[in-house]
């Protein structure tokens, strides 16, 4: 940082010499020849200090001295008068009186000059560091406020969305549901249209559970557990089932651990987790390719679920770190004409739920191998016969 410092003194060999004096120190320096010119030049800009010859022709440094005071906006600078006058101390004293910081004789000392004067500049540029500090965080504070109101806004709008759409879905579904189980009394075009809005419902329905457990990570509540003893490959088994009927069109291949994967989980959350990596698999593989789900495992150690799809283009390597985040989707051609489907929270909820069981969620993908999503589950058993039932919190 950089400031100015003005000289005034109405002989111009005077303003040479101490402009030669202070040029060592690193700064700005300003040189008027009368009183009317150093007021200009403190109405256009800030300085540092200002050093005044008293004896002056028109308006003496005395006067200039009161007028500078007498402005708010110059009455802080620090005034330094100069000055062949006696020594006596009536006069000096009116000096101090029309704000003198300080006050040398001539011939100046040029060492005495340079360090007086460099006593105000370096607290003028103390106070201005100061100043920008307090002026950074204020801006630091004021982003950090804007954001956070922003945020707690879009998730107190998801909630409310999220919550709102239940109850008439709850009747779409009911209704639709209901006129499924009268068979005989449909003909194919009807069952087909009924179908159609089953079908729509529960999508509809994935999406408010999404947007529901991500206003609870958001809002600091976590992901609430509730587990129970359950065999992983039922689990998975379901997942499927459910995913087939929903897209008929697609092979979908399941390659079980023959025992069962038994541990103690949230089963519809996790059932949640498998049906987001197959929807995901689904949406980002060619048509004709098969999708496929392994799960494998050891005893009183973890379980794994891999899901895997051959073809399709890998997810970009710059976007492997934040695939997880919430409202993170594909760039590419097939990523783009499928982005309309998904708000791309489900990674970011499977993540959440798989961290909140104490497990891990990764992935890798290569125009070689296609992707794969592998999910590892801690395998916890029941004690002594505890309640299976457990509240597991997490936040991201």
């Amino acid at each position: 940082m950089r400031t100015r410092i003005l000289v005034v003194d109405d002989v111009p060999a005077n303003l040479v010499a101490m402009e030669a004096v202070l040029s060592s120190l690193g700064q700005d320096i300003v040189c008027v020849q009368s009183g009317a010119a150093a007021l200009k030049e403190l109405m256009l800009g800030e300085f540092s200090c200002v050093l005044m010859d008293v004896q002056m022709p028109d308006l003496d440094g005395l006067e200039t001295a009161k007028l500078i005071r007498s402005r708010k906006s110059t009455s802080h600078i620090p005034l330094i008068f100069i000055t062949a006058l006696s020594r006596e101390t009536a006069y000096i004293t009116r000096g101090y009186e029309q704000g003198a910081a300080d006050y040398i004789l001539k011939p100046v000392d040029p060492d005495i000059l340079r360090t007086k004067v460099s006593v105000f500049v370096e607290l003028y540029l103390r106070g201005e560091r100061l100043k920008h500090q307090v002026l950074a965080r204020e801006r630091e504070r004021r982003a950090a406020a804007e954001l956070q109101r922003q945020a707690e806004l879009e998730q107190y709008l998801t909630g409310v969305a999220s919550h709102d759409i239940r109850t008439p879905l709850s009747s779409i579904l009911m209704t639709s549901q209901g006129q499924l189980k009268l068979e005989e009394a449909l003909l194919p075009p009807q069952r087909q249209a009924f179908e159609r809005v089953l079908r729509g419902g529960k999508r509809i329905q994935h999406i408010s559970d999404q947007l529901m457990d991500f206003t609870r990570v958001r809002l600091g509540g976590g992901i609430h557990l509730n587990v129970a003893p359950c065999d992983l490959n039922e689990l998975c088994a379901r997942a499927v089932d459910e995913m087939r009927t929903v897209r008929k069109e697609r092979v979908i291949q399941c390659d079980f651990q023959q025992t069962p994967l038994l541990g103690v989980w949230d089963m519809e959350r996790l059932s949640r987790v498998v049906s987001n990596l197959l929807d995901n698999a689904l949406k980002y593989s060619p048509e004709t390719s098969t999708v496929r789900v392994t799960t494998h495992g050891q005893a009183d150690d973890t379980a794994w679920v891999e899901v895997h799809n051959e073809g399709g283009s890998p997810i970009p390597a710059d976007l492997l770190p934040t695939l997880f985040d919430a409202f993170r989707r594909g760039t590419g051609a097939q990523e783009a004409s499928t982005a309309r489907q998904s708000l791309g929270l489900g990674l970011f909820i499977a993540k959440s739920i798989v961290q909140a069981h104490g497990g891990t969620l990764d992935v890798e993908s290569t125009a070689e191998a296609g992707t794969t999503f592998r999910v590892g589950l801690p395998r916890r058993q029941v004690e002594g016969g505890a309640s299976p039932s457990l509240h597991i919190a997490h936040a991201v």
